[in-house]
């Protein structure tokens, strides 16, 4: 994006701002411009969501391996984000941005997988101390319902 394609998106979601918002509100996104960015993301409509497979919620817990079988034949792999998306990115370098509601849950990344000596793993995304952290999970192990897959919105 250009420096004058920038200011007119700027200017478009300036535009959509209430006119009666409040000072304190203001307030708090000027100093948790996270605050900020969920709100806008939340406002331009969702971009991404959190998945969980069937198993996971009527059970619990799904095995890794049946997990991405799943995720295969629905052909929501296609959909799934890894740690090069650059959001993902985004959210390593800038903690701040993370989503909410994200944070009390360990978000997979099914397009970053790797397998080295017949053990196979899946990055994970994970809040702790104001940081967002990255993890593997091997797909022998449970994943349960606090464990979804992160998926580009359809």
């Amino acid at each position: 994006m250009d420096t004058k394609q920038f200011a007119e998106f700027a200017s478009a979601v300036v535009r959509q701002l209430p006119r009666n918002l409040d000072s304190v509100a203001a307030q708090r996104w000027i100093k948790d411009q996270g605050a900020l960015a969920n709100v806008l993301c939340k406002a331009l409509g969702p971009t991404r969501t959190l998945y969980l497979a069937p198993a996971q919620k009527i059970s619990g817990w799904v095995i890794g391996f049946d997990l991405e079988k799943h995720l295969q034949e629905t052909k929501l792999i296609n959909r799934c984000f890894s740690l090069g998306d650059e959001v993902v990115k985004g959210w390593l370098a800038n903690p701040a941005t993370y989503p909410e509601e994200y944070k009390r849950k360990v978000v997979f990344l099914w397009k970053s997988k790797w397998t080295s000596d017949g053990n196979a793993d899946v990055a994970f995304l994970y809040w702790i101390d104001g940081r967002v952290l990255v993890g593997r999970h091997w797909l022998g192990n449970r994943w349960g319902g606090g464990s979804p897959a992160l998926l580009a919105s359809s």
